[in-house]
Formats: structure tokens, C-alpha cells, sequence
């Protein structure tokens, strides 16, 4: 899973970066007309992985893997074409955005958040428009000199455009973000989107009130204090995070808020070389679920093993949970639940 950082200059998207990936990372920048990232992979927190790895003591534990893109700069107007192309080419693969909103004061000037959150807003939405209306163009254009058509493209962009004209963003509507028409598109007002409310170490969340776009979720981290704790040792950072009532770091509930947003769960693969955790959509079944660790074991699905983690933990041995019936055989239409461990049988 890939999510992208952005929000408008000056509300600390490198800060946030810092703290959610443990970096020490520079501001994002331009060179020679190409954008600059910063780029890292978090380990998804999971403490059944842990008694998995526990009761099978494997060589290797696997934890899912989040990566972080720090994006330089804005959507606006004011950008260089040049330097707006390549913002949109490196967040298009993203499957998410955090959107990272001022709430402390720099050089003097008082936040505005709610301002902020907007012209933010707006930029997706126009940017999207943009790319609708000069596609519409292009497909009227053909149509005119008789060339066959997606007719069910055409209908879905006249319908994102009414959407986008009328200010909304594109994830509003459930009908364009999941047909498989436009997935090409990746539009960025259709993309899941948290709001990181930046606040400074001394503000408290109650004191900032905004009003969020449909769709749109947030939490709020204090991103210079996190980024601090998040560059110390871990006894330390435990020890500090002790002494100032913080239980756990921001990027714990950044993550299950991605995952709620996009609807994710994990489930676990078991053996003495291994323990790993895969991460797939709720409601995937389980021939398509094979296929998040090899295509092969998809195309040859015959059935899966299936035993949930919390009666394998209670259990305390897989041998010990099929003694006590735990451990189903299952078929392909199986929908795999949250917490599942699986052995897949097949055959190619």
C-alpha cells in the first residue's frame, strides 16, 4: 500500500514524513525540473504477528508493509507546468492521501486551518476537472469523425464532470470510484483521503474545529514532537511517550485509520521458515486472496486451510486447534476474515 503526503507549503509534510517513518528527511524539492520525494516503508504494527512468530519461531517474520511518499510543493495554479506534471505523475499510483493541514503559528502568521482545508480541496477537485473536460474533448472530437467510442467512458466522465463542476469531489460517488473505466484516470479528488491536523506541541486537538469534506476522515498529531521521539532510541521514546501520556506513536493510528478508510484487513501465513502477514480488501475470497502472495497458487487454488488466529493463540499448536475443530477446509468463494491464518493447497 502506497500512500502519498500532500497538503499546501508550510503545513509540515516533511515533519509528518519524519514522524510516521522515523526519517530525518529534507523538504521535498524540485531538481533540474524533476521532483525530488522522500520515499520510506513503515512496518504495519500488529501484535498477533508476534505471537504467530512466538509459537512457530521462524526464521524470518514478515510484518505488511505501508510506504510513505512525501510530495514537495502544491496542486495550485501558481506551480510551473512542468513541475505540476511531475507532482501528479508520482501521486497517481498512491492509494490514499494524507492531507497535512497548518495548525500552528509560523513567522508570527496564526493558522487557518478550515481556509487551508478548503483551497486544498478546491485544487483536487479542479485538477480532476481539467483532466474530465479535456478528455471529454478529445472522445466528442472522435465521435465527430466517426470513430467508435467507450459510450459507458463517455457517461461516466459526463457524470465526474457534473460531479466536479458542482465542487464535489470525485470519491462522493461510489459509482465512479469503483468502475473499472476510469481506474486509468486515477484521479486524485477520487482517492481515499485522511486529514493530519499538524498541531504544535503546546495546542490541544479540541481547540482546532474544522469541517470535513464528505468522504474524508482525520486525526490529529503533534508532528514536531512526534518527529522527535520518532528519531530516538525505542526504550527512550517509550519512556518519554510514558511521561507525557502519549500511548503509542502517530503512526499506529495513522495506519488503522488507513485501513479502515480503505477498508483492509490482514491475514497470516505460518511455517519454521516464516511468518507473514498479507494485507487484502474486506470481502476478497479466498482464490483472489491466494493470489496477494503468488498468481500460481491462485490459478492452481484447491482449497484453503483456514483457522482464526484467536483459536490458534487459545489452542497454543495447529495440531492442538485441529483436535478441537478449529481448523475448516474452505473453497474459493470463502470470504477471508481479519486475523485468518492460511495454508493454501494447490496444484500447478
Amino acid at each position: 500500500m502506497e500512500i502519498g503526503i500532500v497538503g499546501l507549503p508550510g503545513s509540515g509534510k516533511t515533519t509528518v514524513f519524519n514522524a510516521l517513518t522515523g526519517s530525518e528527511a529534507e523538504t521535498a524539492a524540485y531538481s533540474g525540473g524533476k521532483k525530488a520525494p522522500n520515499i520510506a516503508q513503515v512496518k504495519v504494527p500488529d501484535s498477533r504477528l508476534d505471537v504467530l512468530s512466538g509459537m512457530y519461531s521462524p526464521k524470518k517474520t514478515t510484518p505488511a508493509i505501508i510506504q510513505y511518499i512525501d510530495i514537495g510543493g502544491g496542486l495550485a495554479a501558481k506551480e510551473k507546468k512542468d513541475s505540476m506534471e511531475e507532482i501528479l505523475r508520482l501521486l497517481r499510483p498512491s492509494d490514499a492521501l494524507v492531507h497535512v493541514i497548518r495548525c500552528f503559528d509560523i513567522a508570527g502568521q496564526p493558522p487557518h486551518p478550515q481556509e487551508d482545508l478548503d483551497e486544498f480541496e478546491s485544487e483536487l477537485i479542479l485538477t480532476d476537472l481539467m483532466i474530465v473536460e479535456k478528455r471529454l474533448e478529445r472522445l466528442e472530437k472522435e465521435v465527430k469523425k466517426g470513430k467508435k467510442g467507450d459510450p459507458r467512458e463517455l457517461e461516466l466522465l459526463q457524470k465526474a464532470r457534473d460531479l466536479l463542476d458542482a465542487g464535489h469531489a470525485l470519491r462522493t460517488n461510489e459509482e465512479i470510484t469503483s468502475a473499472p473505466e476510469l481506474k486509468g484516470y486515477a484521479f486524485l479528488s477520487a482517492k481515499p483521503c485522511i486529514t493530519v491536523l499538524n498541531l504544535a506541541e503546546d495546542t490541544d486537538q479540541e481547540s482546532v474545529q474544522i469541517t470535513l469534506p464528505e468522504g474524508v476522515t482525520s486525526i490529529a498529531i503533534k508532528g514536531s514532537l512526534e518527529m522527535e521521539l520518532a528519531q530516538l532510541d525505542e526504550d527512550d521514546a517509550k519512556a518519554f511517550r510514558q511521561d507525557m501520556d502519549l500511548p503509542e506513536p502517530a503512526t499506529y493510528r495513522l495506519i488503522r485509520e488507513s485501513y479502515r478508510l480503505l477498508g483492509l484487513i490482514s491475514f497470516f501465513t505460518v511455517g519454521e521458515d516464516e511468518v507473514k502477514a498479507w494485507t487484502i480488501r474486506q470481502g476478497t475470497p479466498a482464490q483472489k486472496a491466494a493470489g496477494a502472495i503468488h498468481s500460481d497458487i491462485q490459478k492452481g487454488f484447491i482449497r484453503a486451510e483456514v483457522v482464526a488466529f484467536q483459536d490458534l493463540a487459545t489452542a497454543k499448536s495447529y495440531s492442538a486447534a485441529q483436535k478441537a475443530g478449529k481448523v475448516r477446509l474452505e473453497g474459493k468463494e470463502y470470504i477471508v476474515q481479519d486475523g485468518d491464518v492460511i495454508n493454501f493447497r494447490f496444484n500447478v
